[in-house]
């Protein structure tokens, strides 16, 4: 599973408190392959959306995103692109995952909020270079900084990126911001078999944390909280960053609203600060802002 590390956070100052409350905006997961009638369904509900487009029809995004754009509704952009490894150790293969990856981020750029949460690891077949990742991902970077694109990688259930060490130093080292999935994280062998917390996790991420991915366990599929008994420490220990865009990637719509029901007793029962109850927002657009300090260096990365 790779070498252990010490169950502490690399930077005292992520427990600092934050003095106000920023609304937070509920976002929820769909793909092209969804069709339109999902994106009616997020609207309606006043959610915010994270959208994965078709590796195959890019130039199809605007005609989709656009409409619900124009009436207001806040989009960022998930690129899931499984077989398009940008740290293949084969250069040809990895170059060919680097041109599909720009060509995404040329399309996202004017489309909604222009950040792209991006992977590594999809595919466990395919051999990583630990070196081309952090060379590929700072290209990425680096291209998104030239057109106005945030890059964020996300933490996956198994492989390198679960293990919250070479997350943090792959997104350290390139720049990149960090998209937080607290499924993965909380089903991972680091959290199972109690090697860390997902509250110790978010505390090695804060400073780089621009979107957080939320529902409660993954297997083959995306599990649905029953209640807060998991969730709600890791609710209490988000809400100390400055990450306020949290997306529900669950599939069925009635999982969806009961999540958020969930979150909204919580914080309804939970008065943040001590006076005021944490407002959820209604999904509109909004202003990108993040958190991009360093963090100090880590050890135990993933090496191959």
């Amino acid at each position: 599973m790779g070498k252990a590390f010490s169950n502490t956070t690399p930077d005292s100052k992520h427990h600092l408190q934050l003095l106000s409350w920023p609304e937070l905006t509920l976002a929820v997961s769909a793909a092209w392959r969804h069709g339109a009638t999902r994106l009616d369904s997020i609207a309606e509900n006043g959610f915010a959306c994270a959208y994965t487009p078709n590796q195959d029809r890019f130039e199809l995004l605007s005609r989709q995103l656009m409409p619900y754009i124009d009436r207001g509704m806040a989009v960022r952009h998930h690129g899931f692109f499984p077989g398009n490894e940008i740290g293949h150790t084969h250069l040809r293969a990895a170059e060919d995952a680097m041109q599909l990856h720009f060509k995404a981020m040329d399309h996202v750029r004017h489309i909604g909020e222009p950040l792209m949460t991006v992977h590594v690891g999809l595919d466990r077949t395919l051999p990583l270079n630990h070196h081309r990742v952090i060379k590929n991902l700072t290209r990425l970077v680096d291209y998104g900084k030239m057109i106005g694109v945030t890059v964020s990688l996300e933490n996956l259930r198994r492989g390198p990126t679960a293990n919250p060490a070479t997350l943090v130093e792959w997104a350290q080292r390139s720049g990149a911001g960090i998209t937080l999935d607290v499924g993965h994280a909380i089903s991972s062998e680091w959290v199972r078999k109690c090697v860390i917390k997902v509250e110790s996790i978010i505390d090695w991420v804060a400073d780089r944390l621009l979107e957080v991915h939320f529902y409660e366990s993954e297997t083959d599929r995306h599990w649905a909280p029953r209640n807060m008994d998991i969730l709600g420490p890791i609710v209490a220990k988000l809400l100390t960053t400055n990450c306020r865009w949290w997306t529900i990637e669950l599939e069925e719509i009635q999982d969806v609203l009961f999540t958020r029901q969930l979150l909204v007793d919580h914080f309804t029962k939970t008065e943040i600060s001590g006076k005021h109850p944490f407002k959820i927002a209604s999904g509109k657009r909004h202003a990108l802002h993040s958190r991009r300090q360093d963090q100090k260096s880590i050890q135990q990365p993933y090496k191959r």
